[in-house]
C-alpha cells in the first residue's frame, strides 16, 4: 500500500512540477519557480479552502492557522509532493529475509516433523 501512495504522490509531484514549467515557459521567463501548495488548493477548489480557515481558527484555535497551516501552505507544492513520496517508499513495509542456515533448518524440520496438529 506505501508503494501506492509513493506513486500517487510521485505522479502529483511530476505534474505540479510539469505545470510550473509550463507556467514559466507561458510568461517567457527566464525565471521558474513552484506554485505554492495553496495557490493549488484554491485553483482545485477554492470554497473548501475558504471554509477551512474560519472553521479551524473558530473551533480550534486561531494561531493553528496562522502559526501551523498558513506555513504550510506556502511551501511549494512540488517539492513537497515528492518529499512525502520518497517518506512512503522508505517507510514502506520489508518482509524479513531469512538468512539461508536458517532456511535450510527450517525446511529440514519441517520435513521430518510432518503436519502441525493441534490439540483443543
Amino acid at each position: 500500500m506505501a508503494r501506492f501512495f509513493s506513486f500517487i504522490f510521485l505522479v502529483a509531484a511530476g505534474t505540479a512540477a510539469f505545470f510550473d514549467w509550463r507556467a514559466a515557459q507561458g510568461f517567457l521567463t527566464t525565471e521558474f519557480s513552484f506554485a505554492p501548495i495553496g495557490q493549488i488548493w484554491a485553483q482545485i477548489h477554492f470554497g473548501s479552502l475558504q471554509v477551512t480557515q474560519p472553521a479551524i481558527e473558530r473551533y480550534l484555535s486561531p494561531n493553528i492557522w496562522e502559526y501551523g497551516i498558513l506555513p504550510v501552505l506556502l511551501w511549494p507544492a512540488a517539492p513537497v509532493l515528492f518529499t512525502i513520496s520518497v517518506l512512503f517508499w522508505v517507510l514502506r513495509r520489508r518482509k524479513p529475509r531469512l538468512k539461508k542456515a536458517e532456511k535450510s533448518s527450517d525446511s529440514e524440520s519441517e520435513e521430518h516433523s510432518g503436519p502441525i496438529r493441534r490439540d483443543r
